[in-house]
Order: C-alpha cells, then structure tokens, then sequence
C-alpha cells in the first residue's frame, strides 16, 4: 500500500490528529459538536514547492532512498490532481450539513489511498486471527 515514505514525522502527526479527532468526536457528541476528519490527496497548493517545503541540503547516503522519495515528491507540484478550489468548496459543503461525515477524503488519490490501506489492514489481520485470539483466557 503506497504510504507517505520519506515523511514519517509528517505521517506520525497525521495519525495522531486522525486518533484525537476520533475519540473526540464521540467525547462531545452530546454537545451537539460534530468534527470532520479532512484527509486530502495531493494538491496543486504550494505545499511542497521551495518556500514552503525545504529539505535538508546535507545529504547522508545511509538515506539516500528517503532523500530520492522527497525529492520526487517536491518535484511533482504543479502537477497533482486535486484543485484546491473545489476542495474549499467541498469542505464548506461538509460545514453546513446537518449530519457531516467523520471521515472525508478529498481526491480521488487519497480515495483510492484509504481502500488500499483498508485491504491492507484486512489482510493483516485475517493473516494474524489465530494469533491475535490465542492471547484470551481459556473459557
């Protein structure tokens, strides 16, 4: 499944958003707070051109492969598929629902991204069933 390689501390702050927003939103439900998780694609935002994204200029050849990832990552702007207008568009769309949905995907890369990664994780855990239930008490 395709993750984020060359940006683990961005993916560990993603995910760490995604599990506070999670749990949050059943904490003030009963408030009548609604929270939406936004998970965008790739979009033609300045995001990973020079003046906001920098990489480091001292190269270690033990990561040289992270360093080659990031590089073609940056060098791809201008060219992803997500239009930022139409995602501003959609976010607003989510704010005047009564029922927003939890999770939303923006784009048709982070939609084909999360299935991925739900198939990933099914496998995984159908893969490890026996296991993961050995660990219960004896009934």
């Amino acid at each position: 499944m395709p993750r984020a390689q060359g940006w683990s501390i961005y993916g560990a702050a993603k995910h760490a958003v995604i599990g506070l927003t999670e749990v949050l939103a059943d904490d003030v439900r009963h408030l009548g707070i609604k929270l939406t998780l936004v998970a965008p694609g790739a979009f033609r935002t300045n995001f990973n051109n020079p003046d906001s994204l920098v990489l480091s200029q001292r190269k270690i050849d033990a990561y040289s492969e992270v360093q080659s990832l990031q590089e073609k990552f940056a060098a791809k702007s201008g060219t992803q598929m997500g239009d930022p207008a139409k995602a501003a568009k959609g976010m607003i769309k989510v704010t005047e629902m009564a029922q927003p949905p939890l999770y939303l995907l923006l784009g048709s890369d982070a939609y084909a991204r999360a299935f991925a990664k739900l198939d990933l994780l099914s496998s995984s855990y159908k893969e490890w069933e026996a296991l993961t239930k050995s660990t219960d008490y004896d009934a």
